[in-house]
This record gives structure tokens, C-alpha cells and sequence, in this order.
């Protein structure tokens, strides 16, 4: 069994594991980088309002030869070569571009939009962190159930076993029994492949299978949601989900694209200011020129007709931009659906875990009276063996209703779009037990359950 080492204060908590799934997580790094990316296109769109400055240098190598010539200047025949080394500078800054500017209000609601996704991915890997974690601590408990259970069924078929032996029992007593612990040894075998599955759930995200976890405590509060109205959660939701913000972003962009394409239709004016050097040595027709010149120019461009192919971008655009709106309204519901889901899922674990707490001092009380009962030859010992199963069970789904309520809180905060790290050091706060060992080479040893087996 996973075992118990210590003090919590060494084991690897909630919010350890989240500091290291975000150096680790590939899925939280490839978020990063497509923010790096996207946010690039800012840039892009602000250089097009800037001015552009080009270089140009240039070295010609012209070979000459006059084989006839009506002219008495160049009478006769002559060849000749000669470089000419030229220099042009030029300057372009755009005046007015109803385009380019709409490209750039188009990337200042991009930058938004790709910040917004970037926090959902943070807040997304918070959340898968979380269910990791609880999902190994569910699976410990109930693989502690199982186990205990097996061992109470092997102790139970040895002693029917004897009783046979000695004509103390029947052999359809053995049958059951042999039975029942085949059953449970399935179990244990199917339930020990899910914890060992869980602990990989967390090395998908972190890289690496923490040494020891830190575990619920006896004491755990019950606090509902506050404002305990869930109409006052969709609402916040509305203004903070970080996927809500993405899509509105998304759908301005889409209709600053709209007007970028409408431009088409536009004027533009340029200016644009040249200087150039041309530096030629001679030629057969005459000697060499250096010339110098500079010139100054506001070009107006006019567009007229381009096939068509001007309005048929702009309706694609606006095809577009139904589509951004369309995709933010389901956004918009589906985020109203998960937070009503996580506000009923938090109330419901309350009460849950509360109805779970006094099922679980029944079935003890249950537990102990048919103890007695068996030594006093009243029952059978399969009764009291199914008053412990019950019990190994009550005890499990508890433990798991407590984490259930933990989880959904989290949930809640991030359908709200208001999850933080500061969630999860309150979580931290409630991982006071004990410290458990998550290497499964001792999964049968420290056995807390024992003190329930029979025999």
C-alpha cells in the first residue's frame, strides 16, 4: 500500500506540482509559445505606419564596341569598357491608409485576444493539475479499501479451509469463500492499474512521478460558494472568463478585418523621397559623369477596379465575423452551462460529503455490533465480512466526496475565470495529513485499514 512516512511538511503538494507542471507541462509550454507568436503580428502591423528606408548600392560592368556609325564624331570602329557605380537611397512614409490602420487596430484586439488564450491555458493547467493530484490521492484510498478487504477474505477462506478440514464446515462454504476472495483479488488487481495509471497522469504533466504526497487531514470545511446565488457566478463569468474575453477579441478583430478589406476601395498617399549618386567613368560616346540627384514626391494612389476582387474579400470578412460571433455566443453558453455545473457540483459535495461522514460512523457502529454478534455465534463471519466491505466502501467514496468538493471549488473559479494560485495554497492549507509514498513496490505495507480485518 502506499505508505505513510511522516510529517506532510516534505511531501510534494498541490501547488508544487503545479510550479512544476508549468516549467514542464508541454502542453502549458506550447501555450507560451504560440503566445510569443501570435502577439508578433503588433509588430507587424505597426512597421506598415512607420517609414521604410532602402539601401541601394550598385556596380555595372558595360562593354562597348562600334562597329559603324553614320555620326563623323564616331567615325570608325572602337571598343571600349567602363564601371558604373550607382547609390540610391529612398524613403516611403505613409500618409493615409484606411487599410493599415484598420490592420492595426486589428492586431491590438489580436494581442488581447492571444492573452486571453494564454490565461485560459494557465488556468486550464491549474484545474488538470488539480485532478490529477486528486485523482492518484481517490485511487490510494480505494486501492486501501481493496487491499484490506483481500486480506480479511484470505484470512477468512484459511480459517474455513481448517473448519473443513475438521468437518467443521461445508465445502460449499469453501466454494463461496474461494469465491469471494477471487472476486476481490480481480479488483484489487484492476484497482492497482488505475492507481499506477493516475501516477503517470501526473508525469504526463510534470515529467517526473512526485516521491511522496500530501493528503487530506481529518478536518476539512465545508464553506459554500458565497455569493451562494448562481446567477451573480454567470454573470461574473460573462466579464472574466478568459476564453469569453479570447472570443470577443476575436470577433473585433474580424470586424476590423472587414474595414482592412473595405480599404480596398479607398485612396491612399505615399510619400516618398529619393536620393541617388551614379558614378560612370566614359564611354565611347563621351567621358565619364558623376550625377547627383534628390527628389521629393506625395504619390496618390487610386484604385478603380480590380476584377471584383475587392468586394468579394470584404463579404468574406464579413462571412467571418458571423462566424467570431456566432462561436462567442456558444462560448457564452457553454461557460454558463459549466459554472451552474460547478456551483450545483460544489453545494452537492457539501452535502454529499456530510450524508457520506455519518454513513460512514454507521457502518463502524454496524461493523463492531456484527463482531460481536459473530463471537457470540449469532451471524456468520460472510456477515461480518460483508458489514466490513461495506464499511472499506462508505470509507472510500468519502474520501472521495472530500476531494470531489475540493475540485468543484476549483472548477467553480474557473468557469468564473478567477482561478489564481492563491486557490490552491487554500487547498494546501486543508493537506495536512499524512504523507504518502507513491512508490508501488510497497503498496501492502502501513495498511491504516487493518485494524477492520477479522482474523
Amino acid at each position: 500500500m502506499l505508505a505513510a512516512l511522516g510529517s506532510s511538511a516534505n511531501a510534494e503538494n498541490l501547488l508544487d506540482v503545479y510550479k512544476q507542471a508549468l516549467e514542464y507541462d508541454p502542453v502549458y509550454r506550447a501555450g507560451i509559445s504560440q503566445y510569443n507568436a501570435d502577439k508578433e503580428v503588433y509588430e507587424q502591423a505597426r512597421s506598415v505606419l512607420l517609414p521604410t528606408l532602402d539601401l541601394e548600392l550598385s556596380h555595372t560592368q558595360t562593354y562597348q564596341k562600334i562597329r559603324d556609325s553614320d555620326n563623323p564624331v564616331y567615325a570608325g570602329v572602337g571598343s571600349t569598357d567602363y564601371p558604373t557605380n550607382e547609390l540610391n537611397l529612398s524613403l516611403t512614409q505613409s500618409i493615409y491608409s484606411f487599410s493599415n490602420w484598420a490592420s492595426f487596430s486589428q492586431a491590438e484586439e489580436d494581442v488581447k485576444r492571444v492573452a486571453a488564450e494564454l490565461e485560459d491555458v494557465r488556468q486550464e493547467l491549474m484545474l488538470r493539475v488539480a485532478r490529477a493530484y486528486f485523482t492518484v490521492l481517490k485511487k490510494r484510498d480505494t486501492y486501501l479499501g481493496i487491499d484490506a478487504e483481500v486480506k480479511s477474505l484470505e484470512k477468512h477462506f484459511e480459517r474455513v479451509q481448517s473448519q473443513a478440514s475438521n468437518g467443521l464446515a461445508r465445502k460449499t462454504d469453501v466454494i463461496e469463500a474461494e469465491a469471494r476472495l477471487l472476486q476481490a483479488q480481480a479488483r484489487q488487481i484492476e484497482i492497482g492499474n488505475s492507481l499506477r495509471d493516475s501516477l503517470q497522469g501526473l508525469y504526463e504533466l510534470t515529467g517526473q512521478v512526485p516521491a511522496s504526497m500530501a493528503t487530506l487531514g481529518e478536518e476539512l470545511a465545508l464553506v459554500k460558494p458565497d455569493p451562494f446565488q448562481v446567477d451573480n457566478w454567470i454573470s461574473e463569468a460573462q466579464q472574466n472568463n478568459p476564453l469569453i474575453l479570447a472570443k470577443q477579441s476575436a470577433m473585433e478583430a474580424a470586424r476590423e478585418d472587414i474595414r482592412m478589406q473595405q480599404g480596398g476601395h479607398y485612396p491612399s498617399l505615399d510619400l516618398v523621397a529619393s536620393y541617388n549618386i551614379s558614378d560612370t567613368d566614359g564611354s565611347l560616346f563621351g567621358g565619364g559623369s558623376e550625377v547627383e540627384s534628390a527628389d521629393v514626391a506625395v504619390v496618390l494612389s487610386v484604385p478603380i477596379y480590380a476584377g471584383g476582387s475587392v468586394s468579394s474579400r470584404v463579404r468574406e470578412k464579413e462571412n467571418m465575423y458571423n462566424k467570431s460571433r456566432d462561436e462567442l455566443e456558444q462560448t457564452w453558453r457553454q461557460t454558463s452551462r459549466e459554472t451552474r455545473a460547478a456551483f450545483t457540483g460544489v453545494t452537492s459535495a457539501i452535502s454529499t460529503v456530510q450524508a457520506l461522514q455519518k454513513s460512514v460512523e454507521a457502518y463502524t457502529s454496524a461493523v463492531e455490533f456484527k463482531q460481536q454478534s459473530y463471537e457470540s455465534g449469532v451471524v456468520t463471519s460472510i456477515t461480518v465480512l460483508d458489514a466490513v466491505r461495506d464499511l472499506f466502501i462508505a470509507q472510500t467514496e468519502y474520501s472521495a466526496a472530500r476531494y470531489d468538493y475540493l475540485y468543484n471549488n476549483l472548477r467553480l473559479k474557473r468557469a468564473v475565470g478567477t482561478l489564481t494560485e492563491f486557490d490552491l495554497q487554500q487547498i494546501n492549507n486543508a493537506l495536512q495529513g499524512k504523507e504518502v509514498s507513491t512508490d508501488l513496490s510497497v503498496l501492502d505495507e502501513d495498511l491504516e485499514l487493518s485494524r477492520l480485518v477479522l482474523y
